[in-house]
């Protein structure tokens, strides 16, 4: 039992570190804070950020005043939960959950990309794959702003 939890702290410490290496675009520091390129899905399409130095975590903001981001490090794009003109939306308020795949990306596939597009770029898609057991959220890295901007289909 002791091994199984050394590996499962092992496997979450390299997911936030993951996470936040793959955040780089989307919570760009203020060296290099801009456009950065496609950084994250939300339903299906792609989008792109313009990254601030702001960084919220720690301010004790309600959770409800933040939209989620779902970091899968290296595996693939992030996935978030909103984007502007949803009515739901945040402003570019995010809360980034770090997700890993126990069993292997394949498997997280085979249970969450539900349009067989070869990627899951939902959240409808992340929830399939959580409640599959084939990701695991292990909750919020990080708490930033930054704006969203659709990708044009000519450049996704």
């Amino acid at each position: 039992m002791k091994h199984k939890r050394i590996r499962h702290l092992a496997a979450v410490a390299s997911a936030v570190l993951a996470g936040g290496a793959a955040l780089a675009t989307v919570a760009a520091g203020p060296a290099s804070a801009g456009v950065s390129g496609p950084a994250f899905y939300v339903d299906h399409v792609l989008y792109r950020t313009v990254a601030t130095p702001t960084d919220l975590t720690g301010t004790g903001a309600p959770e409800s005043s933040f939209d989620t981001i779902y970091s899968f490090g290296a595996l693939q794009r992030s996935v978030a939960t909103s984007a502007p003109g949803y009515r739901d939306f945040n402003g570019g308020r995010w809360a980034v959950h770090a997700v890993t795949a126990p069993h292997g990306y394949a498997a997280a596939l085979a249970s969450g990309d539900l349009d067989g597009n070869g990627v899951i770029d939902a959240t409808n898609e992340v929830a399939a794959a959580l409640t599959a057991g084939d990701l695991v959220d292990n909750g919020v890295v990080k708490r930033f702003v930054c704006t969203v901007n659709r990708v044009p289909a000519s450049q996704a």
